[in-house]
Order: C-alpha cells, then sequence, then structure tokens
C-alpha cells in the first residue's frame, strides 16, 4: 500500500449513487453553512438515499460524500455534527477517525491513509452549486 493517501476520483463514486444531484443543481444559499460549521444535505428517501455534507471555511466550501471509507456508515450521528471540536478537522463520530477539510484525507484512526469521497462545489452569487 502507498503511504500517499488516495483521494478518489470526483467523477466514478459520488455520480454513480442512487439519488445523486446533478451537475449544476442548487444547493441553497451560502449563508445556509456557517463559516467554520458544516451541513448535510440528503436526496432521495430510504436506505439508498443520497446524503453528502458541505464545510465552509469563508468563502470556501468543501463537498464530501457522507460515508466513511473505513465501514460505509455515515460520519455523523447528530444532524450536520461533522467537525471536531475546534472546527479543524472532519470527524467520523462512528469510529472517530479525522480527516483534513482541504481534501478530505484521512489523518488519523482508522480511516489513515484513506479519504472522504469529494464532491465538487462552487459558490456563485452567494448560491452554492453542485460542480
Amino acid at each position: 500500500m502507498s503511504d500517499t493517501p488516495t483521494v478518489s476520483s470526483t467523477e466514478a463514486v459520488w455520480r454513480t449513487r442512487a439519488f445523486a444531484p446533478a451537475v449544476g443543481e442548487r444547493l441553497g444559499p451560502l449563508d445556509a453553512v456557517a463559516d467554520g460549521g458544516a451541513k448535510e444535505y440528503i436526496f432521495g428517501v430510504g436506505l439508498n438515499r443520497f446524503r453528502m455534507f458541505l464545510v465552509r471555511k469563508g468563502q470556501r466550501v468543501f463537498g464530501y460524500l457522507n460515508i466513511c471509507p473505513h465501514y460505509s456508515l455515515p460520519l455523523n450521528h447528530r444532524e450536520d455534527e461533522f467537525l471536531t471540536r475546534d472546527g479543524d478537522r472532519i470527524m467520523c463520530r462512528q469510529h472517530l477517525a479525522l480527516f483534513a477539510i482541504e481534501d478530505g484525507r484521512g489523518l488519523e484512526g482508522a480511516c489513515d491513509g484513506r479519504a472522504l469521497d469529494i464532491i465538487p462545489v462552487t459558490v456563485r452569487d452567494g448560491e452554492l452549486f453542485i460542480g
């Protein structure tokens, strides 16, 4: 296994999942995600619903599939709870694994050397869009 974490291709992973939002789909206003906070977005219903979350740092927004690469469970137990207490890293509440906000790479715990699946998000005119 390589020492370099592998960040999943944005093309290969999230687009193939059931209920995945289309590129260009509007998620809502940037202000819906608190600066220094995170917010989950869910598309579809049932067990196959598509779960993703965004982390905001100022005008920069990072999107990820809400699935832990260690055991394929959602990272959060509570609504929009994705970050460590200091807000510096993403934390899986299932396994306490830590991830970098900027690229989703595993930093500590069960997912060291793995990465979250990136979902590209853009900000235009104060609005959030997929892609």
